[in-house]
């Protein structure tokens, strides 16, 4: 399903470059075949026209524009005659009724295509060659319109083979750079799993020892799996009401009753926020809430302070804040962590902090890291939550 999603999202984008492609084609064409060489502004045109005595002069720039292009001009009064003409065919009548007017001002005269302009003496009539221009609703020089025909097919082959091909192609490149980022990934929890099966082996008589890197390899195990579902789409999530607080208040005690003295929990909640409610699969919520709380305990194994919060901000909106006082983060990671969610192994905080951040993405939570390297770490959540 994943892929198919991929392949129609590439389908889309190639099409709509495709559109743009096709467009730049076609204005190609137009100007190529000199498309617009007999547009005039036939005000202009009426403009350069002036009466002296019984005659009327032409601009010279206006009329060589128009003897460029083999045009004829008339002047018709109100009784149909034709007053003065400017190289007018042989075929053109110096007469005409009212009906030939009302027929030729929207299209022809005679085959000729022409364009007309009311004035005080007169309608004038530009007219160009037979076969210059074809003037109905859309306007194009033959020649133009013929080459545009002749092209459209091929136009409409290679679209068609882009729009399956390409696609095809993206997707394909897509899978092969997934395969490659999930490789790399394996090898990156491959290193952290080895680091505390080391530590097993090695004080194999120290039961305590044992049990905390088990916990800790399990705790690998379940993340990986999660940011794979998470990954494919493939995990069966159920929505549920949660309990906010209820829940961030037993996975502290959860924490507090592993009896380690080292690591102090404070919880500090907002009294108006006891019966906050969000919907999501709670699985996944402890989840990101147990990542975060592990992260902080993993990486200061000479103990901390843990604090977790629940507050509003000035927004009215409700945050998690889990903070602890221990060595921190490098500016260079927190940079990371608070990046694009990537497939880059981060060594150390990697898979547990990329599991919160598929997490959040998923139901559009936001979550935002904070540090100063030896003073502090921590992890602000805000939920879209709801009051009971």
């Amino acid at each position: 399903m994943r892929r198919f999603t991929r392949y129609m999202l590439s389908m889309f984008i190639v099409f709509i470059i495709l559109i743009f492609i096709d467009f730049a084609i076609i204005a190609g064409v137009n100007i190529g075949t000199r498309g617009n060489r007999y547009f005039v502004p036939i005000g202009k045109v009426s403009m350069s026209i002036t009466k002296k005595a019984d005659s009327y002069i032409v601009e010279k720039k206006q009329l060589e524009r128009l003897d460029e292009l083999n045009a004829f001009l008339l002047l018709i009064d109100e009784d149909g005659e034709v007053i003065w003409q400017h190289n007018k065919p042989k075929d053109i009548p110096d007469r005409y009724r009212l009906s030939d007017v009302a027929t030729f001002t929207r299209w022809y005269l005679k085959e000729y295509p022409v364009y007309t302009w009311v004035r005080e003496d007169g309608l004038l009539v530009v007219g160009f060659p037979k076969h210059s221009l074809w003037k109905y609703p859309l306007e194009f020089r033959l020649g133009t319109l013929e080459t545009m025909i002749s092209v459209i097919p091929y136009i409409v082959i290679g679209n068609v083979l882009i729009l399956i091909l390409l696609p095809l192609c993206l997707t394909k490149g897509w899978e092969k750079r997934k395969e490659r980022q999930r490789t790399e990934w394996i090898a990156g929890v491959s290193h952290d799993i080895r680091s505390p099966l080391s530590i097993v082996l090695g004080h194999a008589e120290k039961g305590g020892i044992i049990e905390k890197q088990c916990l800790r390899i399990r705790d690998l195990v379940n993340n990986l799996n999660t940011e794979n579902k998470l990954e494919a789409g493939t995990g069966q999530w159920n929505e549920t009401e949660i309990q906010l607080v209820a829940l961030i208040r037993e996975m502290v005690c959860d924490y507090m009753n592993l009896g380690e003295e080292q690591y102090s929990f404070t919880v500090d909640i907002d009294n108006d926020l006891e019966d906050a409610v969000i919907h999501a699969d709670e699985s996944l919520v402890r989840r990101m809430i147990d990542n975060l709380i592990s992260n902080a305990i993993h990486h200061n194994e000479m103990g901390c302070e843990i604090n977790v919060s629940v507050k509003r901000d000035s927004k009215k909106r409700v945050l998690v804040c889990i903070r602890d006082n221990g060595c921190g983060v490098s500016v260079e990671l927190l940079k990371k962590m608070n990046g694009r969610l990537k497939h880059e192994y981060l060594p150390e905080h990697g898979l547990g902090i990329r599991v919160v951040k598929q997490i959040a993405k998923k139901y559009r939570y936001k979550v935002h890291f904070k540090s100063e390297a030896g003073k502090y770490f921590e992890c602000v959540l805000r939920f879209r939550c709801s009051l009971g």
